[in-house]
């Protein structure tokens, strides 16, 4: 093991010593011109917005915020919609309804009434997709209300349910089961409670089936439930709430810039999900006005010629989280990632391109006092193996050196880091159909799905760091040449050695003799390959070696639908699965990522065995062959899965 430790130690000192593989020069122009004032001012402007999924507002500010800014860069822009009810699906995912929100307000009834919400003052006091109505009943405290026992000796019918847990599973237990009139959501127990007068970000994702017997729900703060607790302490508590809003059929739009390569169709994916409630300013109109800023550097940079046209297609997209993302994947079959097929003469008929790589631009604004937060981009998950894992370290460190400042903006430390994968937005869609992606961000940060997340919390200077590392990373993709390539080559070959010198170290504390066995062997393969590694203008990464051919018959599973399953999908469960669903989430670290990478390395190339070796070795948890079988089980007779 010493002797991998030293290689990896040589390696990385020489990668080190190497100037960073994005060309100085280019890097410099490109932060010169990217502005953090012009991407705050397009922060304010998307933040005034009430950006529900499905919602007019999201139409509004795609035409006059994204697509204006577009078309004034002088880019081919346009705007895609999908159709959505509540009912319709696009792979897993169920799709929202429409909702339009016009006012709405929650009162404690009495003598001398109390205004808890007011719409119009803090959009997040009205949970999104809240059927349109008026109710007033007595206040039931039944604690998080997402179970049957909850509700235990309680009698909800005609009465408003105040619970602190999620808002779609407290109505449709508390209201649609037991019969409350309405619900009131406080805050969970022990959550950020030094800030005690935010509200919190919260749904219903009412369906079309449910709206007959449904109803309307609101946010309260820590502040306002202390309160409601005083006033039980003595007595019934009343509350009257009235929301003026509309649930039906609905559009999701796809806002699309493109800036087109001069050589080749490919495309470099650059995605940031628009929608949010009012006001919110971080999540994520930070990432949708760093992408319009991105767009129009990278413009008035080739414009006046301080920088070539890109060899390859910049596809800028602005979506709504997740549904826009799977809506888009469905009906456009021919996004695939260029790993499938490095060789232009092996892709299908009728397929001009593939996409290189996917970045993702999610939160990444913050003002990091203010919000205690870090700026991150995350590595890849072993199911898709990234050239990404190596270039943006480096170009991390690139733009560390450079020590950008806005005018406006701070001064302080940028706390900055690469960090392992972690789900939770558009770019685990992209890795779903094997495309390299990472996820450009802030954690922790306790303004997070609440009304203090502001554009008073938003930064010039993180938005100039931030935007100009982003841009820069998006054209090198776009621009480099093979030989630019082949310099990123080593700094790939050098991480994966890392990463899998740390896997042994890991293995071999847990025990797992066997699979730190397989690890040692294939560092020393690779180890000896080093002098031939080659990474193609495509990104595909190899160690010198012909790869096998695949065999000629399946062995293994093969995946049928896109990544990440809706989560929905398994409280829709009964009998044994939903037993060993929830016996799983109880139990693992994550559940949901698991079965991700688990079905995510189904190829039908890979045994069940093979795949329960990989998804242990990443996850730590106990997962073998009986686990994966079972997992395919499950999946087959939901036919996401062809066993």
């Amino acid at each position: 093991m010493k002797r991998f430790l030293l290689l990896f130690t040589l390696l990385a000192a020489t990668a080190n010593a190497a100037p960073h593989v994005i060309n100085q020069k280019v890097f410099d122009t490109i932060a010169a011109e990217y502005s953090g004032e012009k991407a705050l001012s397009n922060v304010r402007r998307i933040s005034e917005f009430h950006r529900i999924q499905a919602g007019p507002d999201m139409v509004d500010v795609a035409l006059k915020v994204i697509l204006d800014g577009v078309r004034i860069s002088g880019l081919q822009g346009d705007m895609e919609y999908f159709a959505t009810d509540g009912r319709v699906k696009y792979q897993t995912w169920v799709g929202p309804m429409g909702w339009n929100a016009n006012s709405g307000e929650l009162w404690i009834e009495g003598d001398q009434p109390v205004q808890l919400c007011k719409f119009s003052d803090t959009p997040m006091c009205v949970s999104t997709y809240s059927k349109g109505g008026e109710w007033s009943g007595e206040l039931v405290d039944v604690g998080k209300g997402t179970s049957d026992a909850d509700y235990n000796g309680k009698d909800l019918k005609g009465k408003v349910v105040l619970a602190y847990g999620y808002a779609r599973d407290v109505v449709r237990l508390g209201v649609q089961k037991y019969g409350a009139v309405g619900a009131v959501i406080y805050p969970p127990p022990g959550d950020r409670s030094d800030h005690p007068d935010m509200v919190r970000y919260n749904g219903l994702w009412t369906r079309v089936n449910e709206i007959e017997k449904t109803s309307g729900s609101f946010q309260i703060s820590d502040t306002q439930y202390d309160l409601i607790k005083v006033r039980m302490a003595k007595g019934a508590v009343r509350v009257h709430g009235k929301i003026d809003a509309d649930l039906g059929p609905g559009r999701l739009v796809v806002t699309h810039g493109w800036l087109r390569g001069s050589e080749s169709p490919d495309e470099i994916v650059v995605t940031a999900h628009l929608d949010h409630p009012q006001w919110s300013a971080n999540d994520n109109a930070s990432g949708s006005a760093a992408m319009l800023e991105v767009l129009r550097t990278l413009t008035a940079l080739i414009n006046s010629g301080k920088i070539p046209n890109p060899r390859r297609t910049i596809h800028f997209m602005w979506v709504p989280e997740y549904f826009g993302t799977v809506a888009y994947l469905s009906r456009h079959g021919e996004q695939r990632a260029c790993a499938s097929f490095d060789d232009p003469r092996t892709m299908p008929p009728g397929t001009d391109h593939c996409v290189v790589a996917n970045i993702n631009l999610d939160m990444i604004g913050e003002d990091l006092q203010k919000t205690g937060s870090r700026f991150y981009m995350t590595r890849a998950p072993q199911s898709v193996p990234s050239f990404l894992d190596a270039l943006l370290p480096d170009a991390l460190d690139q733009a560390r050196e450079a020590n950008l400042f806005a005018p406006t903006g701070s001064r302080q430390y940028w706390h900055s880091a690469v960090t392992p994968y972690a789900q939770g937005s558009d770019h685990d869609m992209f890795l779903g159909i094997g495309v390299p992606s990472t996820m450009f961000g802030h954690d922790p940060d306790w303004t997070h799905h609440t009304s203090e997340d502001r554009t008073d919390k938003v930064d010039a200077t993180e938005l100039k760091r931030v935007g100009a590392l982003a841009a820069n990373v998006i054209y090198w993709l776009a621009n480099a040449d093979q030989s630019e390539w082949q310099r990123l080559a080593p700094l790939v070959a050098t991480d994966r050695l890392r990463a899998d010198g740390e896997l042994l170290s890991q293995l071999r504390l847990a025990g797992n003799t066997r699979l730190a066995g397989d690890v040692q062997k294939r560092i020393a393969t690779n180890a000896a390959a080093l002098p031939n590694v080659t990474l193609s203008n495509r990104g595909v990464f190899s160690w010198g070696t012909k790869t096998p051919a695949p065999a000629a018959t399946a062995k293994g599973p093969k995946r049928l639908t896109l990544l990440p399953i809706f989560d929905e999908l398994w409280g829709e469960q009964t009998g044994e699965d939903r037993t060993w669903i929830d016996s799983q989430k109880a139990k693992m670290g994550d559940f949901d990522f698991a079965l991700y990478e688990t079905v995510n390395f189904m190829d039908g190339r890979r045994s069940p065995k093979e795949i329960a070796d990989l998804v242990a070795m990443e996850t730590g948890d106990s997962i073998d062959e009986a686990w994966v079988n079972r997992a395919i089980q499950l999946l087959a007779n939901l036919k996401l899965v062809q066993p």
